[in-house]
């Protein structure tokens, strides 16, 4: 069972809803500010939703490099070593087109947790900054 995240003003829900259309710049956004929030002592987690869901994939971040940034790679790996969590919508991941489910059986990511929009929706409240990519 996965940890909610508590709704005390000191969580950050970044949703990232964009593939890989634009090279990967809002996923470098997002998690840049997911680890900012995780090196600032805040409960983050990252949902991906729509297109978005790719990143879910082993290695999808590899070339990925926007000017002025970090690689996405280096993101991520800071983003699991500081303990942001990682939710990926299980419909979106299945039916939204983003990649062949088939295909790409057992190549998701160890960290990623398939949820429901429900838990979604329980876990962010009025306390909880969303922030959306």
């Amino acid at each position: 069972m996965t940890p909610a995240i508590a709704s005390n003003g000191n969580s950050i829900m970044v949703v990232l809803t964009t593939g890989k259309q634009d090279r990967g710049t809002r996923a470098t956004l997002a998690f840049s500010w997911a680890c900012a929030g995780l090196a600032l002592g805040k409960n983050v987690a990252v949902y991906l939703t729509m297109d978005g869901t790719i990143w879910a994939i082993q290695n999808s971040e590899q070339g990925v490099e926007v000017g002025g940034f970090e690689p996405l790679a280096n993101y991520l790996e800071q983003f699991f070593a500081l303990g942001g969590e990682l939710l990926v919508c299980a419909p979106c991941s299945e039916f939204y087109c983003s990649f062949d489910r088939a295909a790409m059986r057992g190549k998701l990511r160890s960290e990623a947790t398939l949820v429901g929009l429900a838990t979604v929706v329980a876990r962010t409240g009025p306390e909880t900054t969303t922030v959306t990519f």
